[in-house]
């Protein structure tokens, strides 16, 4: 009995749990970096410079590990809704997400995407038929409590300074991403998360960088501003696409494949927290009690959502 009791808490210890982290960690960068990159370059250019980055490096990966031939081996239906993810998760999801960052303060678009939790949680409920257990729905309110703090945690009043048309382009991008993970385990579940990921990401960058040449003003290969932006810039952007989308995603992915969509989603809210730590120790802001306050309420969300599924495993 107390040999199966230990071997059940080593069981919950997942290691995708400490991945999803990781993947939040990642995702993080993206606002307060992206934000700085913001004014140097267009939404559409950095989006674009992000998307190729991560495709060629986890095409590399494919290559290193001798995979890459597993791109042209899905069936044409398979192979169609890779590249229509692409279009969802990475072209809409780039647009929206990085023209709502060039509108609203990243602290504000780090919540407001974070939003995608609750609309993966009825979609996967529509969709992939996932139950929504009431300790879930508990946890998914209380992290979401936490990021409210966290985002407010120097007082509640919204100034005439927000701009609606970028929280807007925030919440659109937060449905993207939700489409982009529910229909996603559907394609995962016969396909491996690293073709999967390449092939979406491959039908992203094509369309992103498309649309960033047309609408930027070409001169030669480059718009004039992206060919302008300085080493500093470029390699910058090309970090955030390495780890934010190259490494980011796939990791995604893989922990989608073998836990419950609304279970993975609930990592999410680490990622505004994640935003403002990393604000604390770049720029050195303060922050107020409420922002430890939403930190406990993120961290017990997540500990209920666990909770709820591993009673919902046990009573199945």
């Amino acid at each position: 009995m107390e040999a199966t009791t230990v071997s059940e808490g080593r069981s919950r210890l997942r290691p995708e749990y400490l991945l999803m982290l990781m993947t939040t960690f990642f995702w993080a960068l993206g606002h307060p970096l992206g934000r700085i990159l913001l004014k140097k370059v267009h939404p559409f250019q950095l989006g674009a410079v992000n998307l190729v980055a991560g495709f060629a490096a986890l095409m590399l990966y494919l290559v290193v590990v001798k995979r890459a031939r597993e791109l042209f081996r899905l069936p044409a239906r398979d192979l169609a809704a890779c590249l229509l993810l692409g279009v969802v998760g990475f072209f809409l999801y780039q647009i929206l997400t990085f023209s709502a960052l060039a509108r609203i303060p990243a602290s504000m678009n780090a919540v407001l995407v974070s939003t995608n939790v609750v609309f993966i949680a009825l979609l996967g409920a529509l969709v992939l038929k996932e139950r929504l257990y009431p300790l879930r729905v508990a946890g998914i309110v209380c992290a979401l409590a936490g990021v409210v703090f966290i985002t407010f945690n120097r007082g509640f009043a919204i100034g005439a300074s927000v701009n609606l048309t970028g929280c807007a382009f925030s919440i659109l991008g937060a449905l993207s991403f939700a489409l982009y993970t529910v229909f996603g385990k559907r394609v995962l579940s016969k396909n491996d998360p690293l073709i999967v990921s390449a092939l979406s990401l491959l039908s992203g960058a094509v369309l992103l960088s498309f649309v960033a040449w047309l609408g930027a003003g070409a001169k030669g290969f480059l718009p004039a501003e992206l060919a302008r932006a300085g080493g500093s810039t470029w390699l910058l952007m090309i970090f955030l696409g390495v780890t934010m989308i190259g490494v980011a995603y796939p990791v995604w992915f893989s922990c989608l494949k073998k836990l419950p969509a609304t279970h993975v989603s609930v990592y999410i809210y680490m990622t505004p927290v994640f935003a403002v730590i990393l604000s604390l120790v770049i720029v050195r802001e303060r922050f107020s009690w409420l922002f430890w306050l939403g930190g406990a309420f993120v961290l017990g969300g997540i500990v209920i959502s666990t909770a709820a599924k591993d009673t919902s495993t046990r009573d199945a």
